[in-house]
């Protein structure tokens, strides 16, 4: 057996590949394949969650700019994970188309999350949740680590796929909690 055999074809000595990539830089789709269903049903289901958020406050959401683009930024965290974990499921593609992919989510994502944050701080509401919403929704963190495993990954680097968990469990957890946050926290008695 030659060293390191184990790690490029489907088969060697009839024990699976353990490896990240194949010999031709694809990557291993059965290596990924879970991480992906998983991430990307998380942010379907979380995405159900916003909407009832926001259907059961709509009347105070609806009259607050800010909140409605608060809800919409946690919107686009969820729909770039959900993107996420489909540009991971793309049978056969190289690492460094996956990262050049990448690189282009995170620009667009990058950008829309930049103009919702200054649409929201055009016009303050009376909400005392308002602030709070601002401080867990980090985009900026988001888009800027989903940048870095993407040209990690253009460069042919198979650790980019390590970095791109970071962004993924980020925009997950301040989505979650922002969508919970507009669902519970929204007082009746403030005036918009």
């Amino acid at each position: 057996m030659v060293a390191g055999s184990l790690l490029v074809g489907p088969y060697v000595n009839s024990r699976p590949a353990v490896g990240l990539a194949r010999a031709d830089g694809r990557i291993r789709l059965q290596a990924w394949e879970t991480f992906a269903g998983i991430s990307g049903t998380a942010a379907a289901a979380l995405t159900g969650l916003l909407f009832v958020a926001v259907s059961i406050r709509i009347a105070y959401i609806a009259k607050s700019q800010e909140l409605r683009n608060r809800a919409a930024q946690t919107l686009s965290l969820f729909g770039t994970v959900l993107i996420v974990s489909l540009l991971i499921a793309i049978p056969r593609q190289a690492y460094s188309t996956l990262g050049i992919e990448l690189v282009v989510l995170a620009v667009i994502t990058g950008a829309g999350l930049y103009i919702l944050d200054l649409r929201a701080k055009g016009d303050r509401s009376n909400q005392a949740i308002a602030p709070v919403l601002e401080a867990v929704t980090p985009t900026t963190v988001t888009s800027l680590l989903l940048l870095a495993a993407g040209i990690v990954l253009a460069l042919g680097v198979p650790a980019g796929l390590y970095v791109l968990v970071v962004p993924v469990l980020i925009a997950l957890v301040s989505g979650i909690v922002s969508a919970w946050l507009l669902l519970t926290k929204i007082t009746d008695s403030a005036e918009l």
